[in-house]
């Protein structure tokens, strides 16, 4: 197998990981070297996503895949008290894949890490967000079972969030 086959390989499994959670709107590849056209072309059709645009926007070219800016109607299920904190997508605070999520959805605001809580649960923190809507697509480390992590554009606003006590509202 040839160098560039190899260094391709990790590109070509996630975008097969996360294929079927794009529902086929868009399929997006973070590519370090925009100027490796082999590697633009081993993708066939493709949208180039550069770091910045992942930070500094709430969405991906094409819309976002879930919305969760919608106010929910429903009394939640369980209101809790935990600590809250946040998170960016820089490689001293994830896994080698920053900005793809432990469901598979890329990061966005919206996004939570929790390990108390199944992927996929709604929930709401009022005294931090007021209306929003978070839902749960990734995992903290296993250390940190007791607490909510927000994913947020920029480790500035991060550390400017800190660390917080509030309720949360569970859907």
């Amino acid at each position: 197998m040839s160098k560039r086959a190899v260094l391709l390989a990790p590109l070509f499994i996630i975008g097969l990981i996360t294929g079927p959670f794009l529902n086929g709107s868009i399929r997006a590849y973070y590519i370090k070297d925009l100027n490796d056209k082999s590697a633009l072309e081993m993708f066939g059709d493709y949208t180039i996503i550069s770091q910045d645009s992942l930070l500094s926007n709430n969405s991906l070219p094409g819309g976002n895949f879930f919305d969760s800016s919608e106010s929910e109607t429903d009394k939640p299920k369980e209101i809790i008290e935990t600590l809250i904190t946040a998170y960016t997508s820089s490689l001293e605070e994830t896994d080698d894949t920053p900005f793809i999520t432990a469901s598979g959805s890329y990061v966005r605001f919206g996004v939570v890490a929790a390990n108390f809580l199944p992927i996929g649960t709604k929930i709401r923190l009022p005294e931090l967000f007021e209306d929003q809507i978070f839902i749960v697509e990734d995992r903290l480390h296993e250390k940190y079972g007791d607490r909510i992590d927000v994913w947020l554009p920029t480790k500035e606003k991060a550390v400017k969030f800190g660390n917080k006590i509030a309720k949360v509202e569970i859907f």
